[in-house]
């Protein structure tokens, strides 16, 4: 039952990220119905400097991301769950250093970043429940790595996009 649904939060990921690579190329500038002004925009957000890294979209990473959780849902690896739940921290590291960057710097909301945000908490807290009721001992170690490296991650970021 809770790969049923990592599997359809992964879908929706997918959704959200193919939605906001659209944005990131469109040409023309015009009215998406992700826009609500000055400060709930995902055009804004998707437009910034900050929307790239090593030219290539940060959509495109999110829907790798979400690609990886959907294949690893439908597969029968005994080690699916806890590999979802280490990615989705690493990459929930990398996204909420984002949202402080559309808060704080751009001072603009993207909707779908955020919503893509509130389906990864949601995998992340399926994920642990799954491993928690396999009798498996949640990765603890394997956790605090995936912190580490996405605070790695999140920094080397910070210094490339700066430059």
């Amino acid at each position: 039952m809770a790969d049923d649904a990592v599997l359809a939060l992964g879908l929706l990921g997918m959704a959200f990220m193919g939605y906001l690579s659209y944005l990131h190329f469109k040409t023309t500038p015009g009215s998406s119905f992700c826009n609500f002004g000055a400060h709930f925009s995902c055009e804004i957000v998707n437009k910034s400097v900050y929307a790239e890294l090593f030219g290539v979209p940060l959509a495109f990473m999110g829907f790798a991301y979400f690609a990886f959780v959907a294949a690893l849902a439908t597969s029968a690896y005994p080690w699916r769950h806890r590999a979802i739940l280490l990615a989705s921290v690493f990459s929930i590291v990398f996204s909420l250093r984002l949202s402080f960057v559309e808060l704080f710097v751009l001072g603009a909301i993207c909707a779908f970043c955020e919503a893509s945000k509130v389906v990864m908490f949601a995998i992340i807290g399926l994920t642990a429940r799954s491993v928690i009721r396999a009798r498996e001992r949640l990765p603890l170690g394997g956790i605090a790595w995936a912190l580490f490296a996405g605070a790695v991650f999140t920094a080397a970021a910070r210094y490339f996009q700066a430059s």
